[in-house]
């Protein structure tokens, strides 16, 4: 239940057994938190494993979903959610008290910031994955090489309140394509002119591995590529890009490049028939 004085949001999205991992991410009650906790099921069995800490823990909010699509998944979350600032989690990562600290400490301090990019790393305290040093703009470490994760996103609830969601033909679970949903999400937070920016603040510790790892595969995540190119850059980009992706693989890894091209087309294909049909929507 939202009591006065709570500034934050932590919305953990799971499905099924997944629903066992999530105590391990709750920290000690700290009087600005509350959890949101989005449980999706394929079937209602699933519902028996729900552990015994979410009858007992006033600040947390278990809510149901029936259904599979993480994107479905988190813009349920943030339908439940409350607070001013809402951050995006996993059930298998562990956040640090310090780490919600400075996610609070950031946002009052900077009032103009919509969107706030911070770090994790994996279980031994290493970063995985190549960070900006200092603040910077997210269109800037994207250049840099930074690619973003959903576990390193939050966000004001204004950012809600205008109508962003992640998009549900992206993400895993989703009919056609696996991932993809936060670079979307973030391409149409530009476009509505958010301030975005990457945040030097370690918040916690997670598994490094995701879905775009499993690119060489899984079509599905080769599909994914190519229609997140085409979402963020435009269809004559995404060609460039999806070419550039697949020779670099026939280069450094001697993969058979016409494969990953097929399929990347075929992403780009998939989100121009979306955009043709007049029911296609951004949400």
């Amino acid at each position: 239940m939202y009591q006065k004085g709570q500034k934050l949001d932590i919305l953990i999205c799971t499905i099924d057994a997944g629903i066992t991992r999530v105590p391990k991410v709750l920290l000690e009650p700290l009087d600005t938190v509350r959890y949101v906790v989005s449980m999706q099921y394929t079937d209602e069995r699933f519902l028996l494993n729900v552990p015994e800490v979410f009858k007992t823990r006033p600040d947390v909010e278990l809510c149901y979903l029936e259904g599979r699509g993480l994107s479905r998944n988190r813009n349920h979350a943030f339908r439940k959610s409350q607070a001013d600032i809402l951050l995006i989690a996993d059930d298998d990562e562990q956040l640090t008290k310090e780490g919600i600290e400075n996610i609070i400490t950031t946002y009052e301090q900077q009032p103009k910031l919509d969107i706030g990019l911070f770090q994790m790393t994996d279980e031994q305290g290493h970063f995985f994955k190549k960070y900006p040093s200092l603040q910077t703009s997210y269109k800037e470490a994207v250049k840099q090489g930074y690619y973003v994760a959903s576990w390193e996103m939050t966000m004001r609830r204004s950012v809600v309140e205008k109508g962003l969601r992640f998009n549900e033909h992206f993400g895993l679970g989703s009919e056609f394509l696996s991932s993809g949903e936060e670079d979307v999400f973030l391409k149409d937070a530009l476009d509505e002119g958010l301030q975005i920016a990457c945040l030097p603040f370690v918040i916690g510790q997670t598994d490094p591995h995701t879905t775009g790892e499993q690119f060489l595969s899984s079509p599905k995540v080769q599909r994914s590529k190519g229609a997140t190119f085409a979402y963020c850059y435009g269809t004559a980009n995404a060609l460039y890009r999806c070419t550039k992706e697949a020779l670099h693989y026939l280069v450094y890894h001697k993969v058979n490049p016409f494969p990953l091209l097929l399929n990347q087309w075929e992403g780009i294909r998939f989100l121009q028939k979306l955009k043709a049909n007049q029911g296609f929507s951004k949400k």
